[in-house]
């Protein structure tokens, strides 16, 4: 069942069921650099985004995910949320920004291949113009049995407010697009 089940029946077909796997639909990204594998749990503020890390994950480095790669995974769960609330209003995924942190805070320095990880995105503040702030945290829930023991035993890798801009129309776009 849909999470948003209090719309009227007429929006009911246009939202998508969770899990969704088809992740790269919601969000202005193609081919590798769509990082997060599928959608857990959405609601009119927040969402919940899976990320299993491969062998052939494109962020390794030294065939580990550093903290480095933290920030965009959560960005990917704004992302997928904006790219949600596109399909619920009808209207096509927008390119957004993400414009900076505040309050980051890292717990791991890398995660295993193997791991499983699950980026929550909460909306604080979203005006219409497109500008927005997310609280966001990164969590492991699975990993190699042989490095579990390396991560936070809490499960949080990472937190931050990220703050974002998906304008209506960017730069070389037009209403046609």
């Amino acid at each position: 069942m849909p999470v948003f089940a209090s719309l009227p029946p007429q929006y009911m077909d246009t939202l998508p069921e969770c899990p969704i796997t088809d992740t790269a639909s919601l969000l202005p990204h193609s081919g590798r650099m769509v990082l997060i594998d599928c959608i857990t749990r959405y609601g009119d503020d927040f969402v919940e985004a899976g990320a299993q890390i491969k062998p052939d994950h494109i962020l390794l480095a030294g065939g580990i995910l550093p903290y480095t790669a933290f920030i965009e995974l959560m960005a990917q769960a704004v992302g997928a949320y904006a790219g949600i609330q596109a399909r619920k209003n009808a209207r096509p995924v927008r390119l957004g920004f993400l414009l900076g942190t505040r309050k980051l805070e890292i717990f791991a320095q890398s995660v295993p291949v193997g791991t499983h990880l699950l980026a929550t995105a909460h909306m604080s503040i979203q005006d219409a113009g497109g500008m927005g702030v997310f609280d966001c945290e990164l969590r492991w829930t699975g990993a190699p049995e042989t490095s579990s023991e390396t991560l936070p035993s809490d499960g949080i890798l990472a937190r931050a407010s990220l703050n974002v801009y998906s304008p209506e129309h960017p730069a070389g776009t037009t209403d046609a697009v």
